[in-house]
């Protein structure tokens, strides 16, 4: 008898989801701290640091889904990729130099890109109605995981340093891993053959003007996301404890997936990321003109990722039900890593010979000028885009 959503499976994919953001927390609000000073304190090194594990992600990535699709299988892809990441965490802590840390990253990729687009499948397979809504309580489990990791961060980051921070991160990973290798596998018994392997995905027509529209809405983020946490530290001179208190808010804040969820059930993707668009204008132009940390604190806690996140998510589920699924997000994701890293290779460098705060201005303006352009891309209605339409 198969295993139905609402029943165990639901209550192990939120512990899941708990538990790992629980873990991911602990070290992600000084993670780009540790690489900065490691590289010599610049972005641009940092940027580039995180490409090649990047690249070597997103074209893995594409593989591991190619023989998840064509074997039917999930889980063993999702356990590879979790049982990686533990011994990637603990590997990271003895690292001493940035050619460590991106031999580190990069020889993890190779594996631990196995399971991102294997486990979204099979979120995408268990869950066929009311996605948006389970997206929205799967993220708050999440959400709340992520708050009491980053709430607990700065204070065990001043008192028993980062790498121990690393080292606990492995360790707590364990449990996700676990929890994975009680999933019922997959009664299948297909063997991957060469050409399916390096076969290019089919890709619904309908998806191309939804990545466009995501890829301008995710434009501000490429520009200045990755330098918030070094730009509060090190620059607004804020603490470790203010700053995991910080980011431990804005995690809490996140809860608003719940109603987010919901709400993509009721609008449109283009009214979901029209108000998005606005939400971040108004905030990176509230990180640009923050004097100290506290007001720039009051910016960040403003939760406007979750509002697109959950909507883009959803519209994308609908459109991978005309596909293969793991394949499709895997696809998806290479071409995100090829955008990613060419936007944020060119904001370290304007970091380096300009200043980080600048890179704000930018996002604050490119966000506006986003949403304008979505608005014109999209479709009114939820039509087009739920139901197949060209």
């Amino acid at each position: 008898m198969s295993e139905r959503p609402g029943d165990s499976l639901k209550t192990r994919l939120f512990a899941y989801g708990f538990v790992s953001s629980l873990a991911g927390n602990l070290v992600s609000p000084f993670l780009p701290v540790f690489i900065f000073e490691l590289a010599g304190k610049s972005f641009l090194a940092t940027s580039i640091s995180s490409q090649l594990p990047a690249a070597i992600t997103a074209a893995m990535s594409l593989v591991w889904a190619r023989i998840s699709d064509s074997t039917g299988k999930r889980k063993a892809f999702i356990v590879l990729s979790a049982g990686t990441g533990v011994v990637a965490s603990a590997a990271l802590s003895f690292a001493s130099s940035i050619e460590q840390v991106v031999a580190i990253q990069s020889l993890g990729a190779f594996t631990g890109s196995a399971g991102g687009s294997a486990f979204s499948a099979l979120i995408a397979e268990k869950f066929r109605n009311g996605r948006g809504e389970f997206l929205g309580k799967y993220n708050a489990a999440g959400v709340l995981g992520a708050f009491l990791g980053s709430l607990a961060s700065g204070p065990l980051y001043s008192t028993i340093g980062f790498r121990n921070l690393l080292r606990l991160n492995a360790a707590l990973n364990v449990i996700p891993l676990l929890l994975v290798l009680e999933l019922r596998e997959e009664n299948k018994d297909s063997k991957p053959r060469a050409r399916d392997i390096v076969r290019i995905p089919r890709v619904p027509r309908r998806f191309w003007r939804l990545y466009a529209a995501r890829l301008l809405m995710t434009l501000p983020g490429a520009i200045s996301g990755g330098i918030l946490g070094i730009y509060f530290l090190k620059y607004l001179k804020g603490s470790p404890e203010l700053w995991s208190l910080v980011v431990s808010i804005t995690v809490l804040a996140g809860l608003s997936s719940v109603h987010y969820g919901k709400l993509a059930d009721k609008l449109s993707t283009r009214q979901m990321f029209t108000l998005a668009g606005l939400g971040w204008a108004v905030l990176y132009a509230g990180y640009f003109l923050s004097p100290n940390p506290l007001v720039f604190a009051l910016f960040f806690i403003v939760p406007v990722w979750p509002l697109f996140w959950v909507s883009y998510s959803k519209a994308l589920m609908d459109i991978s039900d005309e596909t293969e699924r793991a394949t499709f997000y895997a696809f998806e994701g290479v071409l995100s890593t090829i955008y990613g890293s060419t936007i944020g290779m060119a904001a370290g460098y304007l970091a380096d010979v300009t200043s980080p705060r600048l890179l704000f201005l930018a996002s604050s303006t490119a966000a506006l000028a986003s949403t304008l352009a979505v608005r014109l891309l999209l479709p009114e209605d939820t039509g087009a885009l739920r139901t197949g339409e060209p």
